[in-house]
């Protein structure tokens, strides 16, 4: 093996383990925030709209981590779905005074990202199923099917 590739393959160790390392930081403080919005709830004596949907953010922030410790990859939708449940928060923060237009694009970013996801959702599983009918059929030719 030579100087570099043993470089390369050290590199590549080195940043697996620091990506692994920061994921399990994010799911941490992501799990510690929750707990502090929970601490937060229990002082105040109520429970608001704005802190249930933090409270998704953070668990959706911590799955995202999940999914890529068992997948090795992060859905592109895992972060848009973080990006409705923002959005979502930020319109119940802005209270009964919001201006009309700014609930419309609000409103109309949300519908986006969303139509995003099911894009997104139906391209991979139209993907995916090409991709297991065309398997599929190699078997078959190879008569192994």
């Amino acid at each position: 093996m030579t100087l570099e590739q043993r470089t390369d393959r050290f590199l590549s160790t080195l940043f697996r383990w620091v990506e692994k390392g920061v994921l399990l930081l994010v799911g941490g403080l992501s799990f510690l925030a929750i707990g502090q919005l929970v601490m937060a709830i229990a002082h105040n004596g109520q429970i608001k709209l704005e802190d249930v949907l933090l409270i998704f953010i953070f668990i959706e922030i911590m799955a995202m981590a999940n999914v890529y410790f068992i997948r090795h990859a992060v859905p592109f939708t895992y972060p848009m779905f973080i990006a409705v449940t923002a959005l979502s928060r930020l319109i119940v923060l802005q209270g009964k005074n919001i201006e009309p237009e700014t609930l419309l694009f609000e409103g109309g970013a949300i519908l986006l990202v969303s139509i995003a996801i099911l894009i997104v959702r139906y391209s991979q599983r139209y993907s995916l199923d090409s991709l297991e009918d065309c398997k599929h059929s190699d078997t078959k030719e190879d008569g192994l099917g």
